[in-house]
């Protein structure tokens, strides 16, 4: 604890509880206590990293359920973060956990039992968790008008699992202080819990006309404007705030930047979006309107509807909501972000090509070089199931309109070609993955914001599998552990620390200086192994390959061109967004994309509807 104690002396780790309306302020009762933040409606204490947890919205159960999250009630004692407890979990269906074995008919049936075993990672969880945590360094609590930068951190987990301090702990997941550390204590960090599966992402109509979609999202939108409302309290800047995620975190941030047609102020003017992935869903009538009519079987409210969901039982919606997760195709997910017609209109790279978005001071864009792996179903080993698995992750109307025989023509079956393409199935799912639920999204983000607004980078350090950029991106050689996972701990800190060490230098030192200047290149880490070279702005955004792009690699940094993110396949899944929501009627009225990829006849606009009449 020698190491933790001396890296409190730079950083507190403050829980707190987020909220709209004692005196606001810091305060010390003497100089050998941690302070206390008085905020409207309650007293917080600043812990250890250790024992941190933080309430920022009141717990979303009965009538909260599905609705906008509000402000917790009056708390007259000092809470000490000891309470505060991740969001519901729930664990994906087939992930690959046998890489490049998964190819083969053994190695899928491997796959299939090891998926079976349930890890504590995706398990447990409370609905009472809007919580947050904010790491201050001591000289902003000491001084509020310092104003320091502010970075809101948002986790990913395929919008199914996941913490504002996941595995702490045991490993540190997700810990400011390496950050802070490479921006010489001068920024704050912020880390943030949002409901996840259908208590934050059940959407369709149903939950349109009685609810609000997309719950999660308006948990994030909450600690964003907790931020606004109470950061300066404690030191921080709020016309500096940056929002930081990876994975599903990352795809979150892209939704606030087309939110409510890129009209409504994302509460952040910079961002880092670290392999932003979400599944296309859009169906909001039929495919999503079903998922939502299943979870209630599931629960018990057959035909009952959300009335019944809110007065259910807690443990009646966790079964639903693992129950709904083992039914799908493996590797794809039941839930995640989905438009609704209001606060998100229609799939996030259509309102880029139009240009409704909210025009932020600049981005980093990042990608593993293996994004899609993981994902990908061992099960599937002919052109057969390939087709089989599109008909069962695409909605039925895709089918008849001949958009998935456009996506076989875009990925081409293994047999029967003269000139294959793919060898197996498995190299045929990936890029399919990839591409539509991966790189593209960075793709359109580039060609929308333009080439002197965004940094790209790709993380390919070994294995360079999706979410292995976190450990450079949280790494630091202060971590010690005083749990069961001491042995785990010993070995991660000197072993695995000698290998990430200096490329987590480097990275947190883009980062800290992109959060703190709004460039990476002003306070990178020049005398490292490796250095942090120059990170240019891509030299075209819009080629085939985005070129000018940093390579992260095991032996440094160097820039490449971008071979993961090519032109030609994104602008096919835009065209597919294009053809897929006016298919369906869903297109924001006068705003439907042209696309050439089939034919739509009819209103596009038919079942847009106009959104949510609780927004």
């Amino acid at each position: 604890m020698a190491l933790f104690r001396s890296l409190l002396s730079f950083f507190f780790c403050i829980s707190l509880v987020t909220c709209i309306p004692l005196r606001p302020g810091v305060s010390f009762q003497s100089q050998s206590t941690l302070p206390i933040l008085t905020l409207p409606y309650g007293s917080y204490r600043a812990s250890s990293y250790r024992s941190s947890s933080d309430l920022y919205a009141a717990p979303p159960v009965g009538e909260l359920r599905w609705a906008k999250p509000a402000p917790p009630s009056q708390n007259s004692t000092i809470q000490d973060g000891s309470y505060g407890p991740k969001c519901i979990q729930s664990a994906p269906n087939g992930i690959n956990m046998v890489g490049l074995g998964n190819s083969a008919p053994a190695g899928a049936a491997i796959n299939q039992f090891l998926g079976g075993i349930p890890l504590p990672v995706f398990s447990g969880g409370s609905e009472d968790c809007l919580f947050l945590d904010i790491y201050v360094p001591g000289k902003a609590l000491k001084n509020p008008s310092i104003k320091l930068p502010v970075v809101v951190w948002i986790y990913g987990g395929g919008f199914l699992f996941g913490s504002k301090d996941t595995m702490t702990p045991d490993l540190p997941f997700y810990d400011g202080g390496g950050m802070i550390g490479q921006s010489n204590n001068g920024m704050i960090f912020v880390a943030i819990n949002y409901r996840l599966g259908a208590f934050g992402f059940l959407a369709g109509s149903s939950v349109e006309r009685d609810g609000l979609p997309n719950a999660g999202l308006h948990d994030q939108r909450a600690a964003l404007q907790w931020v606004k409302d109470h950061i300066h309290l404690v030191g921080g800047d709020a016309t500096q705030v940056t929002a930081m995620g990876e994975s599903a975190g990352a795809s979150s941030i892209l939704h606030h930047i087309v939110a409510e047609g890129g009209s409504l102020d994302p509460l952040f003017s910079r961002a880092i979006l670290q392999s932003p992935a979400f599944q296309p869903i859009w169906d909001r009538a039929g495919k999503v309107e079903n998922t939502f009519q299943d979870f209630t079987t599931l629960a018990g409210c057959q035909g009952k509807g959300l009335t019944c969901l809110r007065a259910a039982d807690s443990t009646a919606l966790i079964k639903a909501n693992n129950a709904l997760n083992v039914k799908q195709a493996p590797g794809t997910f039941a839930i995640g972000p989905t438009p609704d017609g209001k606060f998100i209109r229609q799939l996030p790279g259509l309102e880029l090509v139009l240009g409704k978005f909210w025009k932020l001071e600049s981005l980093i864009l990042s990608h593993v070089a293996d994004e899609a792996s993981l994902f990908v179903s061992g099960s599937i080993q002919t052109d057969a199931q390939f087709s089989g698995f599109l008909r069962q992750v695409f909605p039925n109307d895709t089918l008849t309109a001949g958009v998935n025989d456009k996506v076989e023509e875009a990925y081409p079956p293994v047999k029967g070609a003269k000139k294959p393409k793919y060898t197996t199935q498995s190299a045929r799912m990936t890029e399919f993955t990839r591409d539509s639920c991966f790189t593209c999204h960075i793709r359109h983000l580039t060609e929308a914001f333009g080439d002197s607004k965004v940094w790209n980078m790709q993380y390919s350090v070994f294995p360079g599998q999706h979410a292995t950029d976190l450990i450079p991106t949280f790494f630091s050689t202060a971590y010690t552990s005083d749990t069961f996972l001491d042995d785990l701990a010993m070995f991660f800190v000197p072993v695995l620390g000698a290998l990430v060490a200096g490329i987590s230098t480097a990275m947190q030192s883009y980062f800290a200086s992109y959060i703190t200047t709004g460039n990476p290149n002003t306070n990178r880490k020049l005398l490292n192994l490796p250095p942090a070279i120059r990170w240019d702005h891509p030299v075209s955004g819009r080629g085939e390959q985005i070129t000018g792009v940093l390579d992260v690699g095991g032996w440094g940094m160097s820039t490449v061109s971008d071979d993961k993110n090519q032109r030609t396949p994104c602008d096919f899944w835009r065209g597919f967004a294009a053809a897929v929501t006016a298919l369906g009627g869903y297109s924001p009225p006068g705003e439907a994309v042209p696309q050439s990829l089939v034919r739509v006849d009819g209103n596009p606009s038919r079942n847009y509807l106009g959104g949510n009449g609780n927004e």
